[in-house]
């Protein structure tokens, strides 16, 4: 089954400030029950990281192809596979 991946930052808020201390990749497949899947220092690093999950659950027996989501908007090639 091909997995859904969500990237959110890993904050704490210390007096009138909120501080992102990293990034970390959720698997929201099953909303009710979400699983981190790693940390990571930067935004970029996620994404990339959610990327993978996503692309290699595709991968699995049953599962839709990937859908290739793009994740950064300013790139048209984003989270595309050409031969």
């Amino acid at each position: 089954m091909t997995r859904t991946a969500r990237v959110e930052p890993i904050s704490r808020k210390r007096e009138d400030a909120i501080i992102v201390s990293g990034w970390r990749v959720v698997d929201v497949t099953e909303p009710e029950a979400p699983q981190e899947i790693s940390q990571h220092e930067t935004e970029p690093q996620a994404i990339e990281a959610a990327r993978r999950f996503e692309a290699e659950t595709s991968h699995e027996p049953g599962s839709a192809p990937d859908d290739t989501q793009d994740y950064d908007a300013s790139d048209p090639n984003a989270g595309k596979h050409f031969p």
